[in-house]
């Protein structure tokens, strides 16, 4: 059908939370274990983190992507990508940490 767009908004908004819905489960079960025994699952921490910066990465690149000429809106995107470039830091600093004392 010509004239329909695969990427509309609401496709996007529901891929979206249903992402943001999958990945914080697997963060609440990760950082549940990781907590109750820290020295068994430390591994679980960078994934912890890795998975935040994914989730704020993509909730960045969708604000720029549906709002490209609200400018708050876009700013807020890009605050969501420059926090997730934080965390992604800190994921690898916490990598290099628990893996170079094993």
């Amino acid at each position: 059908m010509p004239g329909r767009n695969r990427h509309s908004p609401r496709k996007l908004g529901t891929i979206l939370d249903v992402t943001h819905i999958m990945i914080g489960i697997c963060v609440v079960l990760m950082a549940i274990f990781a907590f109750f025994d820290p020295e068994r699952y430390m591994f679980l921490f960078p994934i912890i983190f890795f998975l935040a910066a994914l989730l704020n990465f993509l909730t960045g690149w969708f604000y720029i992507r549906m709002f490209p000429r609200i400018r708050k809106k876009k700013a807020a995107g890009v605050m969501y990508i420059v926090i997730s470039v934080v965390i992604a830091v800190l994921c690898i600093l916490s990598a290099v940490a628990i893996y170079t004392n094993l």
